[in-house]
């Protein structure tokens, strides 16, 4: 059986980056720069007159060599000529160097490095956590724009905002803990001579809390996914109920269109009789996916709120920004 492939999660933004900028990075992670990296720097490019002075340079040497033996001049005074064109040469003389041509998505990654997030920022552990978030967001933004009708319709303006926030929020948490857990891992705690037993087990005692309020986040972003999921096939079965109920009345015409004798009439009757009751009974299966589907809330921000702060608690500092 083949190992599963490692989780890796796409890059995550900051919802307060411009959209402009937001889109520049979200089309380009091949130019991100991971948030534990240093900020990337604008590529320069030196002048060409700088580019020639280690050749020039070499010709200084026999030039002035020439030209003190062809002057006679004193030894003292040749060094002090030829440390005077050192300086020279050294200090001035040369435009500095250049900006190189920067690709709108680089300049984006540099203006905005530690406002965003890439795989590598994350240890095994955050990622697969990042990830089922990541897939639970997918969920409910694939759903598409809500019908209207008798549901509640999800408001997707909320959506917009709020998961963005949430995605932010759940991510910013797991880089903290992932830089808790590696200088956990690289301590050595037999170095300092003294039992610090008790002092790790908080440690590990807080890291186990704060883990357990992400995956909570996490668990609660799957439950809103899977109502979505939920609601929308509701709607679906609605959507073909109601097509059921319309086309009662042309089956009603049709009928009334053959009629051709007293019996006929009789017949049709009977049979708008018979219809009648389907109807009735497609209306109260109509009501009760509608009741169904009612049950079926969004999903609730308050309770992330709650976890945030539990984890905000839990673990000492704040996470990069």
């Amino acid at each position: 059986m083949a190992a599963p492939q490692p989780a890796h999660p796409r890059p995550v933004i900051d919802p307060s980056v411009p959209p402009a900028g937001r889109a520049l990075l979200a089309a380009n992670p091949g130019v991100l720069t991971p948030a534990t990296h240093p900020t990337p720097q604008r590529p320069r490019r030196p002048g060409a007159a700088a580019a020639l002075r280690p050749a020039a340079w070499l010709l200084v040497p026999p030039l002035l060599l020439a030209v003190g033996l062809a002057l006679r001049l004193p030894p003292v005074v040749f060094g002090a000529a030829v440390l005077f064109a050192f300086l020279i040469g050294t200090t001035g003389g040369a435009p500095p160097a250049r900006r190189a041509p920067e690709s709108p998505a680089a300049a984006a990654a540099r203006r905005y490095h530690g406002r965003y997030f890439v795989a590598a920022d994350f240890d095994a552990s955050a990622r697969a956590l990042l990830v089922r978030a990541q897939d639970a967001i997918d969920t409910v933004t694939d759903a598409g724009p809500p019908d209207t009708g008798d549901i509640d319709a999800i408001d997707a303006i909320d959506n917009e905002v709020v998961l963005p926030r949430q995605l932010w929020d759940i991510a910013t948490t797991l880089r903290h803990l992932t830089d808790l857990r590696d200088r956990a891992r690289a301590a050595d705690p037999a170095r300092l001579g003294v039992d610090v037993g008790d002092l790790l087990a908080e440690r590990r005692a807080a890291l186990a809390a704060a883990e357990g309020a992400a995956t909570a986040r996490v668990e609660a972003l799957e439950r809103y996914a899977a109502h979505v999921t939920a609601a929308e096939e509701h709607r679906r079965r609605l959507r073909e109920l109601r097509l059921l109920l319309d086309e009662q009345q042309e089956y009603r015409d049709l009928l009334a269109a053959t009629a051709a004798d007293e019996y006929a009439v009789g017949h049709i009757d009977e049979l708008a009789a018979r219809a009648r009751a389907a109807e009735a009974h497609l209306g109260r299966a109509l009501e009760a996916a509608v009741e169904e589907a009612r049950t079926f809330a969004p999903f609730e921000d308050d309770t992330d709120t709650d976890t945030a702060g539990g984890t905000d608690g839990a673990v000492e500092g704040e996470p990069p920004r």
